[in-house]
């Protein structure tokens, strides 16, 4: 059995001033770090892969992940998504192993307690619990389809799901190409399993606005000023148009 977890960082911010969100500071950590700790926590012995960059994790938790990028850059999270089970698929084979639980039968009706899962994660959600992503995990593995709750407009959060691992490669085989497409097209001929969850552990932000409140719910009176979290990170390219990162 062999959990997985996918942490998309890859978009423009462009609704955040291009300023990379998860490189953000958030109390005494940074965003993905927050988000790394978390999976971590979940599943202590998870493989760990960052779509996009690593820029927010120090030396020892970057040591601790793989990373790769999307094709096209900024091609959006399903592009990472396919980039990342691309990535360690080849580890897989390199170590001489099966990718997912039976790489020759596609029946995700049939239960596998040992069935590979992986946790696809987007880089400004960390506020999510350990507890939820276990959850997600746990009933995917034992239904044999993805796993997902809804955020605070009752919608899927498509990206805060576990998935059995050979599924979503069957998934992003018949999808195809994937750049520039919503990570919605990986739900369209499977049911997801809903797992209930506090919506507000689910939330994102991509403006700053939207941090900010986050901000209120963890730091309180303790908030720093928010150019000073902001200060000394790199802009994400200037041409971008569109914010990819989450990929609504």
């Amino acid at each position: 059995m062999v959990t997985r977890a996918v942490i998309l960082s890859g978009g423009r911010s462009t609704r955040f001033g291009e300023v990379h969100k998860p490189a953000m500071r958030l109390g005494d950590r940074t965003v993905i770090s927050r988000i790394l700790s978390t999976v971590l926590s979940a599943a202590p012995n998870a493989q760990v892969w960052v779509a996009g960059p690593t820029e927010g994790l120090d030396e020892s938790e970057a040591a601790r992940v793989s990373a790769v990028r999307e094709e096209p850059r900024f091609g959006g999270p399903l592009a990472g998504i396919a980039a990342a089970v691309a990535g360690f698929a080849l580890a897989a084979r390199r170590e001489g192993e099966v990718l997912g639980s039976d790489a020759g039968s596609s029946d995700a009706d049939v239960f596998d307690a040992e069935a590979d899962i992986t946790l696809i994660l987007a880089g400004d959600m960390p506020v999510v619990t350990a507890e939820h992503l276990q959850a997600l995990a746990r009933a995917s593995r034992e239904s044999g389809r993805p796993a997902a709750g809804r955020d605070d407009r009752g919608k899927l959060q498509f990206l805060c799901a576990a998935w059995p691992t050979e599924l979503l490669q069957i998934r992003l085989t018949e999808i195809g190409p994937p750049a520039d497409l919503p990570v919605k097209r990986l739900f369209d001929t499977v049911t997801p399993v809903i797992v209930e969850a506090d919506p507000s552990e689910l939330a994102d932000f991509d403006t700053p606005e939207e941090f900010d409140g986050l901000v209120d719910r963890t730091e309180g009176s303790e908030r720093t000023d928010r150019g000073a979290r902001m200060e000394g990170y790199e802009r994400t390219d200037r041409g971008a148009r569109t914010d990819r990162t989450e990929g609504r």
